[in-house]
């Protein structure tokens, strides 16, 4: 049994699960050793954007979603104590893979992030919407 979500400032599971978002970034923190991990996850399955969310989408495993990461996950299983914390949800998931693409580029050179790659392609949003994620990232990275 994975430990439960934390969230950032006024999110909660509601609002994951409200029909406006496709997915969110999350921190895996290792507060006895300083260490942490970011990544993405799609709330559901085979939906990308929130418009496509309907009442018999399934979700996609991320109440129980430990990470891609074999370090991650290894550090669970030798019972390292940790926190699961949604920092962001998107509407979209290439806001979600922006998001975490940003974050891990912002902060993946600190010597306590335990990522290790960057593997996303996605594509840059309107310039319209480019401020608003940059904002949106700046407060993100103030709850690190």
């Amino acid at each position: 049994m994975m430990n439960a979500w934390k969230y950032t400032g006024d999110w909660t599971e509601e609002d994951l699960t409200d029909g406006s978002y496709a997915g969110f970034i999350y921190m895996f923190r290792f507060p006895e050793t300083g260490q942490v991990y970011y990544g993405s996850k799609q709330i559901y399955k085979r939906v990308k954007t929130y418009k496509k969310i309907k009442s018999n989408s399934i979700e996609n495993g991320w109440r129980e979603y430990s990470s891609s990461s074999t370090t991650v996950n290894k550090l669970i299983d030798e019972g390292a104590e940790y926190e699961r914390v949604v920092l962001w949800a998107f509407p979209t998931m290439n806001e979600t893979l922006l998001a975490e693409l940003s974050l891990i580029v912002c902060e993946g050179l600190q010597p306590n992030c335990l990522n290790y790659a960057v593997i996303h392609k996605c594509k840059l949003p309107s310039l319209n919407d480019r401020a608003k994620i940059f904002n949106i990232m700046q407060e993100v990275r103030s709850y690190l």
